[in-house]
């Protein structure tokens, strides 16, 4: 009787050490830790948000099921396996996504930043050329002023790019080419008003 108690005690141990699915999957749990932390740095959370959350839950899920069947006297990690693989598959998934989109992102701002800099560059071609003089002289100081303004908001935008903040430089940039056009319609508001001037300065008799 004595001998029949030890086996039996001998079967269960064996059976509590060994489980059905073996140790716990610490290894996969980990990497599965490496893929979300990989797209965490990528800027998922920013820039896939979505399937960043969605990676995170599943990463959840599986972690608190190890927990749990660790705790269990015949274990099976098979479905935590299973959850691990889903966990570390869509944080590859919210990396990839992550960085398509901060590439799309980031595109579209540079593009509204090279098209405010040409009309910058366009604004001040044509005030420097503006003719000063015959009472235009606050007129092109003032236009000065907002060229000056729309130079800030595009070196705005690159520094926000810089930064990852593409929605920031896109409106600093279109900031910069609304008032890069506002400059060049001034500067031929005040080159009409340099030659009403000058024509309304003539002698009468050049006028003949």
């Amino acid at each position: 009787m004595k001998m029949r108690v030890i086996s039996l005690a001998l079967i269960v141990a064996s059976a509590a050490l060994l489980g059905c699915g073996g140790d716990p999957p610490t290894a996969d749990l980990n990497a599965a830790k490496q893929a979300l932390d990989a797209a965490r740095a990528a800027g998922a959370e920013r820039f896939a948000s979505s399937d960043y959350s969605a990676a995170q839950s599943a990463y959840n899920q599986a972690e608190s099921t190890v927990n749990t069947e660790s705790e269990n006297l015949f274990k099976n990690f098979d479905q935590a396996k299973q959850q691990i693989a889903d966990a570390r598959s869509k944080a590859d998934r919210a990396k990839s996504s992550a960085t398509a989109e901060k590439g799309r992102q980031k595109g579209s701002a540079e593009g509204v930043i090279t098209s405010a800099q040409t009309a910058v560059s366009a604004a001040r071609t044509s005030l420097d050329d503006a003719p000063a003089g015959k009472g235009t002289e606050a007129d092109i100081e003032a236009l000065r002023a907002d060229l000056s303004a729309a130079d800030a908001d595009l070196s705005a935008a690159r520094s926000a790019v810089g930064s990852e903040d593409f929605a920031d430089a896109e409106t600093k940039a279109k900031s910069a080419e609304a008032k890069a056009a506002q400059v060049s319609n001034g500067v031929q508001m005040a080159v009409q008003k340099y030659h009403e001037l000058v024509e309304a300065a003539r002698p009468w008799y050049d006028r003949i």
